[in-house]
């Protein structure tokens, strides 16, 4: 099973650090957002969806999967947004002056040159992590069940 960016909201600290390494490392054209809301924050970003919803939308064949994600060929957009209306997660924007999608691409020029991608080395409070999906549910299971033996109170109980 291939490894993914995966989120631990309640370590963001809504520094937006993650944006700014990701529009470093693309040309101020970041493809990771936070949104917040009452104190709480989000990162919006590809989940490079095994069986993704933009892929199948876009006629253009501009999106395929390879390699365990979600690539966007930009020569092969045709710019009707179809991709971001598909997205669930509100991870494919759209560029009005170049006329085309963008989305997260996990840094692929870092991950041939053997580095992760810039959104999880910078987030200082490590709520992004690059992990097994598997893996992480393993672990999100630990914390909640020391959570649980600690005395805490699971929500909605």
């Amino acid at each position: 099973m291939g490894e993914e960016i995966l989120y631990r909201p309640e370590r963001c600290i809504l520094c937006h650090a993650c944006e700014v390494a990701c529009a470093r490392e693309h040309a101020d054209q970041g493809a990771i957002w936070v949104v917040s809301r009452s104190g709480w924050g989000a990162a919006i970003a590809c989940r490079h969806c095994e069986s993704a919803p933009c892929v199948a939308a876009c006629p253009a064949g501009a999106l395929e999967r390879h390699n365990g994600r979600v690539d966007l060929q930009a020569g092969r957009c045709t710019g009707c947004e179809l991709c971001i209306w598909a997205c669930p997660f509100g991870a494919v924007a759209f560029d009005a002056e170049r006329k085309r999608a963008y989305k997260c691409d996990l840094c692929l020029d870092r991950q041939e040159a053997g580095r992760g991608p810039a959104c999880v080395l910078t987030c200082p409070s490590q709520a992004l992590v690059r992990a097994c999906v598997a893996d992480f549910a393993s672990l999100r299971r630990a914390v909640a069940g020391r959570a649980v033996a600690a005395g805490w109170e699971r929500r909605g109980a």
